[in-house]
């Protein structure tokens, strides 16, 4: 109940707040002048077509898209004379089967997104666990903070998941969309079942991270240099890992924007809604309304003193 009302109270704070950006023309501001030697990488998960046909369209009008590859050969060389001003990356997390409905966009708009996915979910009828049919939110977050044998063991009680388990249905990309999306997408692991790191032993965490990169790189026959935390939850034991592995680069899920300073392991995002309407979507690309969610988040959960 409390989760319920605190979603309600960050959804009403999240429209007002993103009209008043708007409406006071602060995203154009933070746009031209905070973010000019900036780069953003926007994070998706599974956006419809129509809605991110909206978000392309601005994006193409206001800032100038490039790919992952571009910023992290900025920040090693310690140049970025060739990152034009206002970039954006997009990148979308997980794989899954609605991402091939946007090929036509990242085509139109000659884009290279790059999905970072779950090597043993995709091309499988495998179920992601955090997708768990009548699964609320507030027993989801609450899972994530389990270690990960204990969160797999409640979850075969309670809803006889696990994570081999084929489905009827498929949530997740197949090799033939995968092949198809080949020449405008840049795949890059997302673990092998989305466990959140820092919650499994090391032995998981080195055979999520590095067998995600093993997988991937059988099932495409390309080389992996970049890597996503799953819900952004890292330690430097994690970073070792990734380094170790071979990646480039991590993506976290803090919030902020690139610079030459970044740590390629530490790659900073700006979070975006799937289903933003253009008001939330602007407003978003500032990071206004998703630090006030955060702060809003923290107070609620914040134990009163006795």
């Amino acid at each position: 109940m409390l989760f319920t009302r605190t979603a309600r109270k960050i959804k009403i704070l999240k429209n007002i707040v993103s009209t008043l950006i708007c409406l006071l023309g602060i995203h154009i501001l933070i746009r031209e002048f905070l973010c000019r030697n900036r780069v953003a990488i926007l994070m998706y998960h599974d956006a419809k077509p129509e809605v991110f046909a909206k978000h392309i369209a601005y994006l193409s009008r206001h800032w100038t898209l490039i790919s992952l590859d571009v910023l992290v050969d900025a920040i090693y060389e310690k140049d970025f004379s060739r990152i034009p001003a206002k970039s954006v990356i997009i990148t979308i997390d997980d794989g899954h089967a609605g991402n091939i409905e946007l090929l036509d966009l990242f085509k139109q708009y000659r884009i290279r997104p790059t999905l970072f996915v779950c090597t043993q979910i995709i091309n499988t009828y495998r179920h992601f666990w955090f997708k768990i049919e009548g699964q609320s939110k507030a027993e989801r977050e609450r899972l994530k903070r389990l270690p990960t044998a204990e969160r797999l063991a409640h979850l075969k009680r309670t809803t006889d998941f696990e994570p081999e388990k084929v489905y009827p249905d498929r949530q997740a990309l197949n090799i033939v969309e995968m092949k198809e999306m080949g020449e405008n997408v840049d795949f890059q692991p997302h673990t092998q079942f989305h466990p959140i790191l820092p919650y499994c032993t090391e032995a998981e965490c080195r055979q999520e991270i590095l067998g995600s990169k093993v997988d991937l790189e059988k099932l495409l026959g390309v080389g992996c240099s970049h890597f996503s935390y799953p819900n952004g939850d890292y330690t430097e034991r994690e970073i070792e890992i990734v380094k170790a592995s071979g990646f480039r680069s991590a993506r976290t899920t803090v919030i902020g924007w690139n610079t030459l300073a970044t740590a390629p392991y530490q790659l900073k995002t700006v979070p975006i809604a799937d289903d933003a309407g253009f008001a939330l979507f602007r407003a978003q690309l500032t990071t206004i309304p998703q630090r006030l969610s955060k702060c809003v988040n923290a107070l609620s959960h914040r134990v009163p003193p006795r």
